[in-house]
């Protein structure tokens, strides 16, 4: 009886941490269980933090990218613009180290007597050159622009006192340009080479062709050569030796128009000028008895 009371006890201990190790086994089963869920909780977030995380990151790279190539814009606009300003510094340097050319003489009356005077002879070419000096200084055109003149604009110029000038460079395209009393007078005096031209070519025909193929303009070159030539030669017959170039006829024309009427916008229109300024290159202010002469005269008149 002892020994079945013993067993029945040791099994009931056995029993009950049977049931004990059972509970805890239990317990910690389900407490696996539940902590499965939350990390597999936490697992799902940290995916999807990770997850958002390079797709911000991947965001960022581009961002990045982009704010790299607008660097890279802006850095090749700063170079372009530096490159535009040192070129700008370098040609104002250049300009300023350049070696300025002699101030040009106007030409005056005395001086064209004597270009013609020079220019004398019965050939093509030193008729050429006598309608030239003579355009150049009654009209003030340059001398780029009477290569477009054709044989029926100098029958105007004769009979009418005018010339319809195409304006290459700078002005209003056919400018007009109307002669003076004393233009008027100078193109009279060479209607013989007028008329020598005249008989020669068609009314259609240009005025300044060559020697050997009468339909072919000449360069630019070529008839400037002929008229500074002739200038050369007559400088150095003053005692002056004024520095005239063929420019020297629009200086002189501009400077006339200037002393007789001492209106420069009147001058501008009539030179050609798109602006004041470039007229004002050309022109001088008047002095204090100009001054004085000039409100006389206008008081006389009123």
């Amino acid at each position: 009886m002892k020994k079945e009371n013993q067993i029945e006890k040791i099994n009931k201990k056995n029993n009950t941490l049977l049931l004990e190790v059972g509970y805890k086994l239990d317990f910690l089963v389900k407490g696996q269980e539940r902590d499965s869920n939350k990390l597999e909780i936490v697992g799902n977030d940290l995916r999807k933090g990770f997850i958002g995380l390079a797709l911000r990151n991947e965001e960022l790279l581009k961002s990045n990218d982009q704010l790299k190539e607008q660097l890279d814009d802006v850095l090749k606009e700063l170079n372009v613009i530096k490159q535009e300003r040192e070129e700008k510094t370098g040609r104002r340097e250049k300009w300023a180290k350049r070696k300025r050319l002699p101030k040009r003489d106007p030409i005056n009356s005395e001086i064209y007597n004597l270009l013609i005077k020079e220019s004398e002879g019965a050939s093509y070419i030193a008729t050429r050159t006598r309608i030239a000096i003579c355009l150049l200084t009654v009209s003030g055109i340059r001398i780029s622009e009477l290569l477009s003149l054709k044989v029926f604009q100098l029958k105007i110029v004769l009979g009418e006192g005018w010339i319809s000038i195409d304006r290459l460079k700078r002005g209003p395209a056919n400018h007009k340009a109307f002669l003076t009393s004393e233009g008027k007078r100078i193109v009279k005096l060479r209607k013989r080479d007028f008329e020598f031209l005249f008989l020669m070519k068609d009314k259609d025909s240009y005025v300044f062709t060559s020697d050997r193929k009468p339909n072919q303009i000449i360069q630019r070159q070529t008839i400037t050569m002929d008229v500074n030539k002739v200038m050369h030669s007559v400088s150095n017959l003053l005692p002056s030796k004024p520095n005239i170039t063929s420019h020297s006829f629009r200086i002189g024309y501009i400077s006339q128009l200037w002393k007789d009427t001492k209106d420069i916008e009147f001058v501008r229109q009539t030179i050609g000028h798109r602006s004041l300024n470039s007229t004002s290159a050309y022109v001088t202010h008047m002095d204090d008895e100009e001054r004085q002469n000039r409100i006389l005269s206008i008081l006389k008149n009123h």
